[in-house]
C-alpha cells in the first residue's frame, strides 16, 4: 500500500468516526514548481505535510525536504526545489528570482526607462549580463558598468536609451522656440560639453554658472532674441515697454546687466537699490516730457495723453520772469519742476524755494527781528519816528544790508530821515 493510500484511508476513517479533521498533507514532486508563499497557501490548512518521495515530513518554513535536497546533485533542480520555476519561461529560478529573466541584458540599454520598469517589474532583483552584479532597480542601468564606460555616447545610450538628444554649442544661436521643437521627440537632452542633464529652459545651466562673459551668457539663455533695456526706456509707459520688447524671450537691464523682470518690465535689482522715490516711481510706471506743443491741447486731451505716466517734466528752463510765467501758465494748476521732477506753482517751485529758504533761515533772523521791532505786535502799525530811530541805532547792520536791498519803499524814506 502507498504512502498516498494509507493517508487516504486514514482520512476516510477520520471522516468515519468524525474524531478530528484532517491535518496530513502531501508535498508532491510537482510542488516543487511553486514559490514558497505559494506552497505556504497550499498546505496553510495541514498541521504536516509528508514528502511524497520519502514519506519524510517536510519543514513548513521553507516546505523543502532536506532528505531529498541534500541527495540531489543538480543545481537547477536545487534551485527549483528551493525557490520554485519562473512563471514566464519555466526555468529555475534562484534567490534573485529568474537566472534568464531577471539578467539585464546589454540589448535592453536600447529601452527607455519606462520601457525597462514595465519588462522587469515583476522582478525583485536584476543581474547584469556582463557583470552579474545587481542592477540599480530606480535607474534600472548597472552603475558598476556604467563608470567603468569611457565612451560618453555609450553611456547616455545606458542612461538613457535610445530617445536622447545631444545639446550641441550651434544650438544656442537659437531661440527657445526654435529649441523647444529640435528636441521635441527626445525625452533628455544632454550638453555635448559637459554630459550633464539640459533643463527645462533648453539651456545647460552647469555651463552657464561657469560662463564669466555677459553677452555668451545671454546667447545661451535666450539665443540671439533678446533685448537690451536702456535707461531712457524708463520714460516709457507700461504699454509702450511691452511694445517694444515684447518679441524678446529675455531682457537685459543695460546698467547692471541682469535680467529685467518680464510682466513689469523693470530692473528690480536697479529699483531695490535706488533711494530716491521719484526715480523709483519713474522705474515702474515712467516718465513724459510735457512739451511746448502740447500747450495747443485741452486740459482732457493733456490728461488722455499723459495719465499713463508717473510723471511729467517740463522742457522748459526758469529762463522767465515771474510776470511771463503767469502768462505762459496761467491756465495750469501746477506744473512739475524738471530739475528736482517735483510739482511746483507757476512762478516757483516749492521744493527747490523751501530748499533755498531753509538755507537763508540763519541770515533772514536778523531780518525778522527788526521787522518785529519797526512795526507794533499789536496793531500792526509803524511806530513813532524817534521809536524807529532808536531802533535803528540798535540794528546798523541790518539798516546797512536793507540799505542796500532799497526795496522797502517806506523804510527808505524813514532810513533818509534818520540819516540827516
Amino acid at each position: 500500500m502507498s504512502l498516498e493510500e494509507i493517508i487516504e484511508e486514514n482520512i476516510q476513517l477520520i471522516n468515519k468516526y468524525d474524531i478530528f479533521e484532517s491535518r496530513f498533507g502531501v508535498f508532491k514532486i510537482l510542488d516543487y514548481d511553486l514559490n514558497l508563499d505559494e506552497r505556504k497557501l497550499k498546505f496553510k490548512k495541514y498541521d504536516h505535510v509528508l514528502c511524497e518521495d520519502c514519506s519524510q515530513e517536510i519543514e513548513k518554513f521553507s516546505f523543502v525536504c532536506y532528505n531529498c535536497y541534500n541527495k540531489e546533485t543538480d543545481c537547477n533542480e536545487r534551485n527549483r526545489m528551493n525557490h520554485g520555476i519562473c512563471k514566464s519561461c519555466f526555468t529555475s529560478s534562484t534567490s534573485y528570482g529568474c537566472s534568464i529573466c531577471n539578467i539585464f541584458k546589454t540589448s535592453d540599454y536600447d529601452l527607455n526607462l519606462k520601457e525597462r520598469k514595465v519588462k522587469y517589474r515583476n522582478s525583485n532583483y536584476v543581474l547584469c549580463e556582463d557583470c552579474y552584479k545587481e542592477v540599480d532597480y530606480y535607474r534600472f542601468y548597472c552603475t558598476y558598468c556604467y563608470y567603468k564606460e569611457t565612451d560618453v555616447n555609450k553611456k547616455f545610450r545606458m542612461k538613457f536609451g535610445l530617445n536622447y538628444g545631444v545639446f550641441r554649442t550651434s544650438d544656442y544661436k537659437l531661440d527657445l522656440t526654435e529649441r523647444r521643437a529640435k528636441y521635441k521627440n527626445s525625452k533628455h537632452i544632454l550638453c555635448i560639453e559637459c554630459n550633464n542633464k539640459i533643463n527645462e529652459y533648453y539651456y545647460c545651466t552647469y555651463c552657464y554658472d561657469k560662463e564669466i562673459d555677459t553677452n555668451k551668457k545671454l546667447h545661451m539663455k535666450f539665443g540671439s532674441n533678446f533685448g537690451i533695456f536702456k535707461t531712457s526706456d524708463y520714460n516709457l509707459n507700461l504699454k509702450q515697454r511691452g511694445a517694444k520688447y515684447g518679441k524678446f524671450h529675455g531682457i537685459l537691464c543695460e546698467e547692471c546687466n541682469n535680467e529685467i523682470n518680464r510682466q513689469y518690465i523693470y530692473c528690480t535689482y536697479c529699483y531695490d537699490k535706488e533711494t530716491d522715490t521719484n526715480k523709483k516711481g519713474q522705474m515702474t510706471l515712467g516718465l513724459k516730457i510735457f512739451k511746448t506743443l502740447d500747450y495747443n491741447l485741452d486740459l482732457e486731451e493733456r490728461r488722455a495723453k499723459y495719465e499713463k505716466f508717473y510723471g511729467i517734466l517740463c522742457e522748459e528752463y526758469y529762463d522767465l520772469d515771474e510776470d511771463d510765467r503767469r502768462v505762459k501758465y496761467k491756465n495750469f494748476d501746477y506744473i512739475l519742476c524738471e530739475k528736482c521732477d517735483r510739482k511746483y506753482h507757476y512762478n516757483y517751485c516749492y521744493e527747490c524755494f523751501d530748499k533755498e529758504m531753509r538755507e537763508l533761515s540763519s541770515k533772514l533772523q536778523d531780518y525778522e527781528n527788526f521787522y518785529f521791532k519797526v512795526y507794533k505786535k499789536e496793531t500792526k502799525e509803524v511806530r513813532e519816528l524817534k521809536e524807529l530811530q532808536s531802533i535803528l541805532i540798535d540794528y546798523k547792520n541790518v539798516y546797512f544790508k536793507l540799505n542796500e536791498i532799497n526795496k522797502n519803499l517806506f523804510l527808505r524814506d524813514i532810513l533818509r530821515e534818520y540819516e540827516q
